[in-house]
């Protein structure tokens, strides 16, 4: 009797097994299938894609973003404007981190070029989603929202996160092995930008394809291994300025709890306001002693 019950139990936990890899190859199959969308009833700031234009030492950007949001998010005033930069006047490079609402483990970076003639064009690396659609940490794991960089202008996406958010926003200087690779970084991210827009569409992902593992990879293509994609750093990444300063990527010596306090901007910004040279007189806060 004992036997038969035992051999029923083994059986029917078989079957359930077997239920449960078939229902797993089944979704796994239907995510990877999935296309990336062409079209969409997109959110009105995620609505228009931008294109970088490559001629020699010069590239012209088409929709460069320069929205504003007042007096809420929601009430978005739109604006794009096409520019043209010279490759060879960048300046600087600023690492951009915003927690999520003052979370410790989650937070939205991207990168902000500056020329030598005062112009900032920051890269937002970000999940598409249409109107009906709010972020979800767990959907990103999934094929949800398409991969999406907004080429944009800084009162766009720095108001936006000070301001109108009310969140931490920190803006650090990149330290640069070369000068060149400043360079080969705008290129590579826009080329990328272009990629995505056109033949190799691809999908948001929480863990491997986000805001922050995408900057990586984009360093590690110009310094080989430069960070390790493994890094838990980058999918908490509220911690990913840490581990920035960590492998030398920030200009700075000072321990991140102090490097935090530094190059936090978002009372700045709330000082500065809307004006025409937002980003100059940001930096103008944080480097008293140069003349910006």
């Amino acid at each position: 009797m004992n036997l038969k019950f035992n051999f029923i139990k083994n059986t029917l936990f078989f079957r359930i097994l077997y239920i449960l890899i078939c229902i797993f190859c089944l979704f796994v199959f239907w995510q990877i299938s999935k296309e990336v969308p062409t079209e969409g009833d997109w959110q009105e700031h995620l609505a228009i894609l931008a294109k970088a234009e490559f001629n020699d030492d010069f590239v012209t950007i088409k929709n460069v973003r320069n929205f504003r949001y007042f007096p809420t998010e929601k009430d978005m005033i739109p604006a794009y404007y096409d520019k043209t930069y010279d490759l060879r006047e960048i300046k600087k490079v600023w690492y951009v981190s915003e927690p999520f609402n003052e979370a410790t483990f989650a937070a939205h970076t991207f990168l902000s070029f500056e020329f030598t003639n005062g112009d900032f064009l920051a890269i937002s690396i970000e999940a598409r989603k249409t109107k009906e659609q709010n972020f979800s940490i767990w959907k990103g794991m999934l094929h949800t929202y398409p991969l999406m960089y907004i080429p944009a202008d800084e009162r766009d996406v720095m108001l936006l996160r000070a301001n109108v958010r009310k969140d931490k926003v920190y803006v650090y200087p990149v330290k640069l092995t070369e000068n060149k690779n400043a360079r080969l970084l705008l290129v590579d991210m826009l080329e990328r930008m272009n990629e995505l827009n056109s033949t190799d569409r691809s999908w948001y992902n929480t863990f491997y394809a986000n805001c922050t593992s995408s900057i990586v990879r984009h360093i590690n293509k110009i310094t080989s291994n430069r960070i390790s994609m493994f890094s838990w750093r980058l999918w908490l990444t509220a911690s990913a300025d840490d581990l920035a300063l960590r492998v030398g990527l920030l200009d700075t010596d000072l321990p991140i709890k102090e490097a935090r306090e530094k190059y936090f901007i978002s009372d700045i910004s709330e000082k500065i306001g809307d004006m025409g040279d937002y980003s100059i007189k940001i930096r103008r806060y944080l480097y008293p002693e140069d003349k910006y």
